[in-house]
């Protein structure tokens, strides 16, 4: 029998609360972006070092350092609170995004952002392990949408604030800088207030096997050890998605990193005007991420192996697009350009690509046991980090060598590989599922006794 979902008025503070802490906190991702040309002047940097420099190296550090972190997070994620740790993690990535408001050199830059992609990386799996706790599986990618929901407004929102702040001050605080401060300050805000208010679930109490004996008072003690994190890498779909976790994130720094300066230096707009295109690629991304959990999660209680179907599907069908708009006309010299036409492609682009965010989540929430959820949200993370880590450098690097237009399609051609990984888990998925369910009525016998 399918559980029914579960959404009391806990479950749905705890998930609005934690949306908005990812909200300001994924806010700080895209600062950069719309003012590279800019910060490099401030530095002294040519062209060159600020594709090298700002959008491959920092980038690099960000998230590489991130996403190593995140194992060591994701591994007490599975151990102890995970809401006092939450908190840490948002503090430690947060102080140093204000900090990145008051730097004067570029090795300070470099280093206040590669602190703050701690909070990024170590945010993830603390939230997704919390979700498998209060939403039932078959409301899992729901929930995920709402999360992705509030991720990608925060970076759509942080970009549109670094675009459009100009040379505005506060308190000393001016132009590309103040942002850092301005999404840095709620986020610890919002973070703390999370921690005080919000109660952390009981671990396997969302599992149907497991529901009814926690309630009745039993305590899943089934923690993580080193035996357990060894068979994560036996289960076939967490493989997988391992597997397409890097060059599915790979072209999203086209976006992040470029995408922005590529329109107002490349294809004659102004910085206003790009960011208003790059801003569409995140309005679509925004709701392709929600309206992805909904499909998802019909289709998840329909058949199983549609989840995984839909992943691919989109993936392969968002190159398309994607290849229009790298490929735009360049409106240098044009009076009065109009941004409709790229924004509406870019919007295009966004929706169908990020429909695969929130199912992948659920997807590993679904094969994964309670106590291993920290742990598995962690490796996932690493390969998403990994692939935005050595994604810009890759692309400098195909800028260097061909030109941005060229280094933009080939990175656009990642996805095809990621879709087609995605389009073989539904081979595996449902395999996998029927195994942990298995495991968790294994777990019950035991729980009852």
């Amino acid at each position: 029998m399918e559980q029914k979902a579960s959404f009391g008025a806990r479950e749905l503070f705890a998930v609005i609360l934690l949306s908005l802490v990812n909200f300001f906190l994924f806010a700080d991702q895209n600062l950069m972006a719309p003012n590279l040309t800019h910060i490099a002047r401030d530095f002294g940097l040519n062209d060159v070092q600020r594709d090298t420099m700002l959008g491959g190296n920092i980038s690099f550090v960000f998230w590489i350092l991130g996403g190593a972190v995140t194992l060591f997070i994701g591994y007490l994620t599975d151990k102890f609170s995970r809401k006092l740790l939450f908190l840490a993690v948002v503090l430690i990535g947060s102080i140093p995004c204000m900090m990145s408001g008051f730097v004067q050199t570029y090795d300070q830059l470099f280093w206040m952002r590669a602190l703050t992609g701690i909070g990024i990386g170590g945010a993830l799996p603390l939230s997704f392990s919390l979700i498998g706790d209060y939403f039932a599986h078959n409301n899992r990618a729901l929930a995920a949408g709402f999360v992705g929901l509030a991720q990608g407004l925060g970076i759509a929102a942080g970009q549109m604030l670094a675009g459009f702040i100009g040379d505005t001050c506060i308190m000393g605080v001016c132009g590309w800088r103040l942002p850092f401060v301005m999404v840095a300050m709620p986020a610890i805000a919002t973070a703390l207030l999370f921690g005080v208010s919000v109660s952390e679930p009981a671990r396997g109490r969302m599992e149907e096997n497991l529901k009814d004996l926690i309630e009745s008072g039993k305590v899943y003690t089934a923690r993580i050890n080193w035996r357990e994190y060894r068979e994560l890498f036996r289960i076939k779909t967490n493989i997988l998605l391992f597997l397409q976790g890097i060059p599915g994130t790979v072209p999203w720094g086209v976006f992040f990193i470029f995408m922005n300066d590529f329109f107002s230096q490349d294809k004659g707009y102004t910085i206003e005007m790009a960011t208003l295109i790059v801003m569409a690629v995140g309005a679509g991304a925004i709701l392709g991420g929600f309206l992805g959990g909904l499909i998802g999660n019909k289709l998840y209680n329909m058949n199983h192996k549609l989840l995984p179907l839909l992943c691919g599907a989109t993936t392969l069908t968002g190159i398309i697009p994607m290849a229009f708009l790298i490929s735009y006309p360049s409106q240098a010299g044009v009076q009065n350009p109009s941004v409709a036409l790229p924004a509406a492609i870019g919007f295009v682009t966004g929706l169908i690509m990020t429909i695969t965010s929130p199912n992948v989540k659920a997807i590993l929430l679904n094969v994964n046991a309670p106590e291993t959820r920290g742990s598995i949200f962690s490796l996932f993370n690493l390969t998403d980090d990994l692939g935005k880590g050595f994604g810009p450098v890759i692309i400098s690097q195909l800028i260097f060598l061909f030109g941005r237009v060229t280094a933009f399609h080939v990175t656009n051609l990642f996805w095809l590989l990621c879709g087609v990984v995605l389009l073989t888990i539904a081979i595996t998925f449902p395999k996998d599922k029927a195994a942990l369910d298995e495991l968790m009525k294994e777990r019950a016998k035991t729980l009852s006794n």
